[in-house]
């Protein structure tokens, strides 16, 4: 009887070590909540992408035993989509939740860790821009260590003959003002992640030196030329210095120069008035911006100037710029727009820009689909010509908006949607969030290409689907619809 029990615990030991993870295809990659333990239900299914689109996809490893596995993961038949295996990292959100939030890249060797009973789910980047259409079969497998057992699984992908642009319609800004703390490669990565997103708007914050009476802009030129060309130049150098009383007729000489001396400088970087923007002060349309910007056009009438009015706005301060045509760039405060849209939307046709921004400080709680991807659709359905996210890109040295990895640890909440390494600042790390804006910003391209070809049917089901946030099968539901109508001929 010991000899059997004792062939029976053997045989359990050896089945524990060489037992294979249980794997899922993940219903929506984007979802940032859901138990780490247990497995995730599996949805089989072929995965279709314009040419261009952000291709994303998720599995789910579960180990189904009472020991820790070591898994080595891979992706094979896809090498033409370069894809990047990424591990989603829980994190600790200031109210206590845990959204899976962080997708750093997996480890050189491709090992991931499975406590017992516990999942870990591997989402994955795949590249459309300049593939070729057709259908490409791929291959995931996850190889437990200790025993060599394998599991795979199909990741099958149509690459459509159907294209989004390279750059995005809408004026697009994140207030990337971690650009001005890196230098290198360091900003060159955080930029190139920008762009990849559709973000076309940048923030200057430097401020000419005035030297001997003339203004020196040295350093703002140094960033001048690594965006020149890329977007619309946000300039936030704009502001009056602190000892420069605009509301006065000295300071108000001695601003109107200094516009001038900003304007003149852009033009001989290079930059037409359509390429930048003034922006003296953020969040406020009070008698001090309207002092700002009025003294803007006086120094230059055809120099742009922007605003982004909150809900502590009043009717006469609104009023006033818009009578005297002295904005041209409103980005208004969600809850401004969704609160007070009456006040703004009989003076929206004579503005050139028209946004909405959204700025959240406890925002990794916040669901990605239901949140993140709704504010291209937002700008859809509004018919605006922009759009605002503010969120912190990790800024080296600065803990001013708390840790990243662990809003617990830090002053307040993190707003961080780029995160750093865990032990190198210049790494960047994209999140659920960061995807799921760019996928919004897709919808709102695709969508548009169904107004564009006509399709008053589809345009109703679109229109109602942009009121409300909807779950990613009814949004699965309505791309599947769009995209055999615009495959028709």
């Amino acid at each position: 009887m010991k000899h059997i029990l004792l062939v029976m615990i053997c045989g359990l030991a050896a089945w524990i070590q060489a037992a294979a993870p249980e794997l899922s295809m993940v219903a929506d990659p984007l979802e940032n909540y859901y138990s780490v333990t247990g497995k995730i239900p599996d949805r089989k299914t072929d995965l279709r992408f314009f040419i261009g689109e952000a291709g994303i996809a998720a599995f789910s490893l579960y180990n189904p035993t009472n020991a820790t596995m070591y898994c080595r993961v891979g992706l094979t038949g896809l090498e033409a989509l370069q894809p990047q295996l990424r591990e989603a990292i829980h994190i600790r959100a200031r109210r206590g939740q845990l959204p899976a939030d962080v997708l750093p890249e997996i480890s050189a060797d491709g090992v991931v860790v499975i406590p017992a009973g516990e999942n870990r789910q591997i989402f994955i980047d795949l590249k459309t821009r300049g593939v070729k259409p057709g259908k490409y079969q791929g291959s995931f497998t996850a190889v437990n260590l200790a025993g060599e057992a394998a599991v795979n699984g199909p990741l099958n992908v149509e690459i459509l003959p159907l294209s989004l642009p390279e750059k995005h319609p809408l004026s697009i800004m994140t207030w990337d003002c971690s650009l001005r703390r890196t230098t290198g490669a360091a900003r060159t990565k955080i930029r190139n992640m920008l762009m990849e997103s559709y973000v076309n708007a940048f923030h200057v914050l430097e401020r000419p030196a005035l030297k001997n009476g003339k203004y020196d802009f040295t350093a703002m030129n140094s960033l001048l030329a690594e965006l020149k060309g890329e977007g619309l130049i946000m300039l936030r150098c704009a502001a009056p210095a602190q000892e420069m009383n605009i509301q006065e007729e000295q300071g108000a000489a001695e601003y109107i120069t200094y516009i001038r001396a900003i304007v003149q400088n852009m033009k001989a970087q290079g930059f037409g008035y359509d390429d930048f923007v003034l922006y003296p002060y953020d969040e406020n349309v009070q008698d001090i911006f309207y002092a700002a910007a009025r003294l803007s056009k006086e120094a230059d009438p055809k120099v742009m100037v922007y605003a982004d009015p909150t809900a502590k706005a009043t009717p006469e301060e609104m009023k006033r710029l818009f009578d005297g045509k002295y904005v041209d760039y409103f980005q208004y405060n969600a809850s401004f727009f969704n609160d007070r849209g009456d006040l703004i939307r009989p003076f929206m046709n004579s503005v050139k820009y028209n946004s909405i921004y959204w700025c959240p400080v406890i925002q990794k709680r916040l669901r990605p689909n239901s949140f993140h991807r709704q504010m291209g659709r937002v700008a859809y359905r509004e018919k605006l010509q922009g759009i605002g996210y503010w969120t912190s890109l990790w800024m080296p040295g600065s803990d001013r908006w708390g840790l990243p990895w662990d809003d617990f640890r830090g002053k307040t909440a993190s707003a961080v949607t780029i995160y750093p390494g865990r032990s190198n600042d210049s790494e960047s790390i994209p999140s659920r969030r960061w995807r799921a804006f760019r996928v919004g910003l897709e919808d709102y391209l695709i969508f548009d290409q169904v107004r564009r070809k006509g399709n008053s049917r589809l345009e109703k089901k679109i229109d109602n689907a942009v009121q409300f946030s909807r779950s990613a099968s009814e949004s699965e539901q309505l791309r599947n619809e769009i995209v055999n109508f615009l495959l028709e001929k």
